[in-house]
């Protein structure tokens, strides 16, 4: 075991998370295991292989839940595959006979990006060779109540402390044993309305995960081990962790970082005595630690509207941002990828400190760099403006977004590759979910393309944070550079000198040949119908996880294209019947309304119109 403090500090901080891709990682990556064998209900197929430290979190859980230990902590740095991790910890738990359902909970921001993807669901459900599940995001109570043997509800904590889906999840989560997984668990104070309510929900087990399990308040989170440390504070257990140092070494999941620090020179003129002072950024970083007056704060704060602060900040961030973008217009150019179609350009994210900061910062922006698409995110902005203008900065429409807390945990932007700090954020746990927003590694950039650039002012305690965050780095890149020094293969020997010298090739011709049993049948080989067996179409994947709000949907709507039929035969035979008198005869024979009904009763509902159909009249 080990011991993750909730107020720690950078150098005794070790964190974990990684991308929620079901796309098998090359099977010769030496992150990987190939050793899947003692977790319960897996077995992994398709090429599909864990990465190292979700594997050993996947054996340690086993393992405790053998024990009847049922509540633990997984610590993931970002892109090393968190929802994975979650998933494959339920059908463990489902195989050991311990919950036959899962409750998600996740932040509202989550639920989009990371889970509510039922074709990538099914897949990874397919890859690990579990049983298919059904599953429902949980938004509606009308939805998953109808339809209680639903098994994997995906909601979020929001949703779950309002009164009706509060009343709705209880009534589900004491239908059957319950596993919970509280994503980014750090959202989850124990004293908070949201624990107050989730522990009013029966359940058999937990799994809490999280890149940062602190918070910047230091209350305690709900649903994680806590254990005595030797200074007799309570400190939180992981089951398993995986350091940004780990991720470093495996390759692949975090880009690098460069941070630039930029201070300044100021005068402060005392505006009841006309006392001048003068002094640096970061002295006065220094002094405001110190002072009880809030007039440093102040100053800070009113500093970053000023434009001299504005263009020493954003100039070089923007200047990078342009060698960035020029340099990767070059490597495609070069190996012929721009001329084959579209490619995700490299992306800048702006933090502000407010609204009205932000909308400072995006008329500077527009004013000062107008070749780059620019906007802003934020509380003060309608809802429906901020997820239009998300989007098209998630899709890469947009080059450089500005926001305050909107752009969190879950929002996947990998290209993001610039982020320019000027907020007044000093939490730990903070700042490093600020910056890992552009640290995810991304596959579309080269290994030299794959570099986050952090600019922040020097008067914040992130210039420590951003120190801690490279050192890691470097620490985890000479282990990983140490570790491929030890596993390259020996140099091989020269080969046999010939007195025949190659003097020319020339390309002859390509023939594709098909192995059929009769040509021009049509009738396939035994090979060729094999092969079709063990590669199922892509369709099938969805089959291993059934999103039951969809399914309804689709049912609903043949119910209605079915009965709209019968309506047209019945009418051209000349006994008319109303497409709402079929809807009613259907009510009687189910007993209740096409609303009301579940899954299975809308099946049969669809079965009966078949058969009024095939007997052209109403049965």
């Amino acid at each position: 075991m080990s011991y993750v403090r909730a107020p720690v500090v950078p150098e005794q901080y070790e964190v974990m998370e990684r991308e929620t891709s079901t796309t098998p990682s090359p099977p010769n990556s030496p992150s990987l295991s190939d050793n899947p064998s003692t977790l319960p209900g897996i077995s992994l197929r398709n090429g599909f292989r864990f990465r190292r430290g979700q594997q050993a979190f996947l054996e340690k859980l086993a393992a405790a839940f053998a024990r009847g230990e049922m509540n633990h902590l997984g610590v993931f740095v970002p892109g090393y595959g968190k929802t994975i991790t979650a998933l494959a910890s339920f059908v463990v738990a489902h195989a050991l006979d311990i919950a036959r359902k899962l409750v998600v909970f996740v932040p509202r921001g989550n639920l989009r990006d990371q889970y509510a993807d039922g074709e990538a669901l099914g897949r990874l459900f397919r890859n690990l060779g579990a049983p298919p599940f059904t599953f429902c995001v949980a938004d509606s109570e009308r939805v998953f109540l109808k339809n209680l043997k639903t098994q994997i509800i995906i909601t979020t904590y929001q949703y779950a402390s309002g009164r009706g889906g509060h009343k709705a999840l209880k009534q589900y989560c004491a239908s059957a044993p319950c596993m919970f997984v509280f994503d980014e668990v750090h959202h989850l104070a124990e004293d908070g309305l949201w624990a107050e309510k989730i522990a009013a929900f029966p359940h058999v087990c937990s799994v809490a995960l999280s890149g940062t399990p602190m918070r910047s308040d230091n209350k305690t989170l709900f649903g994680v081990p806590m254990a005595p440390g030797d200074d007799e504070h309570e400190y939180y257990v992981a089951l398993h962790e995986v350091t940004m140092r780990d991720a470093h070494e495996e390759g692949g999941i975090l880009k690098r970082v460069r941070a630039h620090v930029v201070d300044y020179r100021l005068k402060m003129v005392r505006g009841d005595t006309g006392e001048e002072v003068e002094l640096s950024l970061s002295g006065m970083r220094e002094l405001g630690q110190s002072s009880r007056e809030i007039d440093t704060y102040l100053a800070r704060r009113k500093l970053r509207f000023h434009e001299v602060y504005l263009e020493s900040l954003l100039k070089p961030a923007f200047d990078v941002f342009a060698e960035k973008r020029r340099r990767l217009r070059e490597v495609l150019t070069r190996t012929g990828r721009a001329a084959r179609g579209p490619f995700r350009n490299h992306q800048m994210l702006i933090i502000a400190m407010s609204n009205r900061h932000a909308a400072a910062i995006l008329d500077f922006v527009r004013a000062r760099f107008p070749q780059y698409a620019a906007d802003r995110i934020g509380q003060d902005l309608p809802a429906a403006t901020c997820q239009a203008r998300l989007d098209d900065y998630r899709e890469g429409r947009l080059d450089v977004m500005v926001q305050v807390d909107m752009i969190g945990e879950g929002t996947d932007i990998k290209p993001i590759s610039v982020i320019v700090k000027a907020d007044l954020v000093r939490a730990v746990s903070k700042t490093l979910q600020q910056v890992f927003r552009g640290m995810r590694y991304f596959d579309g950039f080269d290994e030299e393309a794959n570099v986050c650039d952090i600019f922040a002012a020097d008067d914040s305690e992130v210039v420590s944070v951003l120190e801690w965050i490279t050192s890691e780095e470097q620490l985890g890149v000479r282990r990983r550079r140490e570790r491929e020094a030890r596993e390259a293969p020996p140099a091989r020997e020269a080969l046999e000198t010939s007195r025949w010298e190659l003097k020319h090739v020339e390309h002859q011709r390509i023939k594709s040949h098909s192995l059929e049993l009769f040509p021009g049948s049509g009738e396939r080989s035994a090979l060729y119908l094999r092969e079709l067996h063990a590669a199922p179409p892509r369709r099938e994947a969805a089959s291993h996880a059934v999103d039951v709000q969809a399914r309804e949907k689709a049912l609903r709507k043949a119910c209605a294209d079915l009965a709209a039929e019968l309506h047209h035969v019945l009418t051209a035979a000349g006994r008319p019947v109303p497409i709402r008198a079929i809807h009613a005869r259907a009510k009687q024979h189910l007993h209740r309304g096409q609303g009301d009904l579940s899954l299975d009763e809308l099946e049969k509902k669809r079965r009966w119109l078949e058969r009024c159909l095939r007997a052209r009249r109403l049965l």
